[in-house]
């Protein structure tokens, strides 16, 4: 048993070291600043929410604040409960929240790396070229393209569930096959999207492993608890999404196109990368769509083709290609096809996130060719190979520093403060965006409410209400008698107006025309994080 946990201690040092490398200078400002994104402040507010809901009202835990009167906006975006759970206890012993979003986006890179080594360390009994895919998953390219994404981070439960399905197949064991169903739903709960996209690459895998190892009747009772376990695990959350699309609709099929892959996507990497950033722009490959693997990874993979494990490379040469083929989306044949068929993916917009278990894939294609090159080039040890596969693939990967800042804007700030001693009431801040310029300032207003959590007619996520969308479009004109009505039927108490969002003289003449209104009470000009803020009590409608 040492032996293990000596290797896995040495794997998770080695992940965290190039974590550390891909996402410099994050470690330098770990408590301060954040990738400057709104999705990373989205994630501060949906990790502090968990938090909230666990410790005052757990039953109303997918019910965000925000889009009030909305309900469970918590899964109008990826809810990720198992990065709000693990940070729960950070928010409530006081820790600085840009330091707990830190750990937990860290956290991901390095879990990933640890998952795919111990499914490689599995799959070609050697610890080196294990590294060698643990190196490969941890600086993924796609993953600096995704940096403001703390759930597209968490995959590490895909070469899990992978792993324990290899074990469960090959020793018929009832127990690992429960093991791989409790990370199939650990999946779910960490990251919506990889676990529909894992789903659909098992229906792949799975009779692959069952044939490779020559055990169909023995895999069938581990394969059963496996997919029990995992429905009866994610079910009752999967169950909510379905409760909120049946409300919310589908995708936009433009947006499905916007975000599908083209094969040339996987010629293109992050503007980021010192080496291949040039390529970022080719093709109009855009937001989502540069999925390039690395020229290392790739050449390995392909080198895999000679181990020994031929069948595993062969089996994972398919899920590459499938990955690939279902990340085209709309663009391929495959994808549209099980539009058609299978209607909850109309709820998925960006199909070429597939792309992440694509690279997960060619991870473990990448130690095949690593265990490869082991074995047949007697001149150069073992050793040797691992660590120049590791340095190429450390040096490929490389990023210029990370855009890290905004910190300020996580801070709390006396507007809040003074809103709280207030008594309980709904907040909308002012001003609000256009329906045709959002987000706007939301993201931010959503981030704010962790100082208060009273509910909040703003808000900001992967899907808009239509009551939200009115709501815009009525406060174009505020304040006058339908705009107010329609914050006395979202119950409104207070009014936040944030001087540095509005345009020219804007902030003035608005406070100017509220003052004419008996109906305000102005409360007060106080700092907020970006600026100053006017308070406004909204009195009952009569």
């Amino acid at each position: 048993m040492k032996k293990p946990l000596t290797e896995l201690t040495i794997a998770t040092v080695l992940c965290g070291l190039l974590t550390i490398l891909v996402t410099w200078p994050h470690l330098l400002h770990f408590g301060s600043a954040l990738f400057e994104h709104q999705d990373s402040y989205f994630s501060i507010w949906r990790l502090a929410w968990v938090a909230h809901a666990l410790k005052s009202a757990p039953l109303d835990l997918l019910n965000g604040n925000v889009f009030y009167p909305a309900e469970r906006t918590l899964t109008y975006s990826d809810a990720m409960l198992v990065q709000g759970v693990l940070a729960a206890p950070l928010f409530w012993i006081g820790a600085p929240p840009i330091a707990i979003y830190n750990t937990m986006l860290l956290a991901g890179f390095i879990g990933c790396g640890v998952g795919v080594y111990v499914l490689a360390r599995h799959l070609t009994g050697a610890m080196g070229p294990a590294l060698v895919a643990a190196a490969a998953f941890t600086m993924a390219p796609y993953r600096i393209e995704h940096i403001m994404h703390l759930e597209m981070q968490w995959a590490m439960w895909v070469p899990l569930t992978l792993w324990a399905l290899h074990v469960a197949c090959e020793t018929s064991s009832v127990r690992m096959g429960a093991l791989a169903g409790l990370f199939f739903a650990l999946q779910v709960l960490s990251c919506v999207y990889y676990s529909v996209f894992l789903a659909l690459l098992l229906v792949v895998f799975v009779p692959l492993l069952v044939i490779a190892t020559g055990r169909v009747k023995a895999s069938l009772a581990p394969l059963t608890a496996a997919a029990v376990t995992a429905l009866l695990l994610a079910a009752p959350y999967a169950l909510q999404y379905a409760r909120t699309a049946d409300v919310l609709g589908g995708r936009n099929p433009d947006d499905i196109a916007q975000y599908s892959a083209h094969l040339s996507s996987y010629l293109t990497s992050s503007s980021y990368s010192r080496l291949w950033g040039w390529t970022a722009d080719l093709w109009g490959s855009g937001d989502e769509r540069r999925l390039f693997p690395g020229l290392v990874v790739t050449l390995l993979a392909v080198a895999g083709i000679f181990s020994r494990h031929r069948r595993t490379w062969t089996i994972y040469a398919v899920v590459a290609i499938t990955a690939i083929t279902l990340s085209l989306g709309v663009n391929g044949p495959v994808y549209r096809w099980l539009l058609d068929h299978i209607t909850f993916l109309e709820g998925l917009r960006a199909i070429a996130r597939m792309g992440l278990l694509a690279a997960c894939a060619l991870a473990v294609m990448a130690a095949l060719g690593a265990d490869a090159l082991a074995t047949r080039v007697r001149r150069i040890s073992a050793t040797g190979i691992t660590v120049a596969c590791l340095l190429a693939i450390a040096v490929e990967s490389s990023t210029t520093p990370l855009d890290v800042s905004g910190g300020s804007f996580v801070r709390d700030s006396d507007v809040y403060r003074m809103l709280n001693t207030l008594g309980p009431g709904v907040v909308v801040e002012l001003p609000m965006p256009r329906a045709n310029e959002l987000p706007g300032p939301d993201p931010f207003y959503a981030l704010w409410s962790r100082s208060h959590w009273h509910p909040l007619v703003n808000g900001y996520s992967g899907y808009y209400p239509s009551d939200y969308i009115q709501t815009l479009a009525r406060m174009e004109y505020f304040p006058e008698e339908a705009s107010i009505a329609n914050l006395h039927a979202h119950d409104v108490r207070y009014i936040v107006l944030h001087r540095e969002f509005f345009k020219d003289d804007q902030y003035s003449s608005l406070m100017l025309r509220m003052a004419q209104w008996p109906q305000f009470t102005f409360w007060g000009v106080y700092r907020d994080p970006v600026g100053v803020a006017a308070l406004w009590v909204m009195e009952p409608a009569p």
